[in-house]
């Protein structure tokens, strides 16, 4: 007989997780206790970025996660779509950042480039050409409409893999390899994975009090459809946020300029991401607050702070705000990338990916169950 493994949650790392041990043969059951995935999973840009990511260290894990989603996608019929990105350069200093980093990468990333306005404006005609000097481009980066994809991915999962799903299905304890449901009903597995997100605390309070996590909440907002077809985007806030740009040696340099050029943005953890989805829309974001606990309210202040950058670097035609909503996830504070850890003989938790599940996710699970199983 197969062995068979539970895995708790349906976000993108639960998925993940189903979808590689099934390659291993497991018999794999899944339980979400929503009726449908309803967390962090769906609550992004839908974003798979390899720019972001340290070529020392995740830059291989998000190339393979990007060749996953791509293959799923054409498989699973799931709206994808390789734009590459943009980082929109708008100040002397952000150009030599820019330079440094193109310098530092070049080898690792030799796709990349630096675009002059003019190429810019052939790929976003709204640009703001009043700041923005120029651009790097990279072609690796893709768009997956995250809102769609996680409700469509379990039943691709089931009839490729025989991934069971049990939605509805809240577990209040997991102990020696047993997860019992709210019903009470239990269910035994030789292995089992929490990927649970930030409601791990839910199953494992003091585990999550003890663990070096924090959640950070964030700002998003959605545009109604515009007729232009844009690359992602970010902009030079960006070099202060992901570990890929810790090479730029003018690194705190650009940090002392944007606390004194943009202390709102700095001061709430903004850095502008902008994404297109299938049907013209732009997902845009974000702000970053973090802590344990977060009051559900979202500010106008803070999204106005977000908008305002936005409006330095693009002036998208009939631009008006359709959605707003807050996103939570969990984030490492040890520098980690993840929090992969055996709690209990066999109970692993699989998590803290910090933002980056969508860039990740795939190619994370794919190393951790080679590490379980041998």
């Amino acid at each position: 007989m197969n062995k068979s493994v539970n895995i708790v949650g349906a976000g993108i790392i639960g998925l993940a997780f189903a979808r590689a041990f099934s390659l291993k043969g497991y018999q794999v059951n899944v339980f979400e206790r929503s009726e449908r995935v309803v967390g962090s999973s769906i609550r992004n840009f839908g974003m798979v970025w390899p720019i972001g990511q340290h070529k020392n260290a995740m830059l291989n894990r998000a190339n393979r996660t990007a060749e996953i989603w791509q293959e799923i996608c054409e498989e699973a019929h799931i709206w994808y779509k390789k734009t590459g990105s943009l980082q929109l350069l708008s100040s002397p200093i952000e150009i030599s950042m820019g330079q440094e980093f193109y310098d530092a990468e070049k080898d690792a990333r030799p796709e990349l480039e630096f675009y002059t306005l003019s190429q810019v404006q052939s790929l976003v005609p709204f640009v703001n050409k009043q700041h923005v000097r120029g651009a790097l481009f990279s072609p690796t980066e893709l768009i997956v409409e995250s809102r769609e994809a996680l409700r469509l991915l379990p039943e691709f999962l089931k009839a490729k893999y025989q991934v069971n799903f049990h939605f509805n299905t809240a577990i209040i304890d997991c102990y020696n390899n047993i997860l019992t449901t709210s019903a009470g009903q239990k269910h035994q597995a030789d292995l089992t994975i929490i990927a649970s997100g930030y409601e791990t605390q839910l199953l494992f309070p003091t585990v999550f009090e003890l663990a070096p996590v924090t959640i950070s909440s964030l700002n998003m907002l959605r545009s109604y459809p515009i007729s232009d077809q844009i690359p992602a985007l970010c902009a030079g806030l960006s070099f202060l946020h992901y570990p890929s740009y810790e090479v730029c040696k003018s690194w705190q340099e650009y940090h002392s300029y944007c606390e004194n050029e943009f202390p709102l943005q700095v001061q709430n953890g903004v850095h502008l991401l902008i994404s297109q989805n299938a049907h013209g829309q732009l997902t845009i974001g974000d702000s970053h607050h973090y802590g344990k606990h977060h009051d559900p309210f979202q500010s106008n202040d803070i999204d106005q702070v977000i908008l305002d950058y936005m409006n330095r670097i693009i002036t998208p035609i009939n631009f008006n705000v359709a959605e707003r909503w807050t996103g939570q996830y969990l984030k490492l504070t040890n520098g980690k990338s993840e929090w992969f850890e055996e709690i209990q003989p066999n109970t692993y938790i699989a998590n803290g990916t910090g933002g980056a599940g969508m860039t990740l996710g795939w190619g994370m699970a794919e190393e951790c169950v080679e590490k379980i199983i041998h």
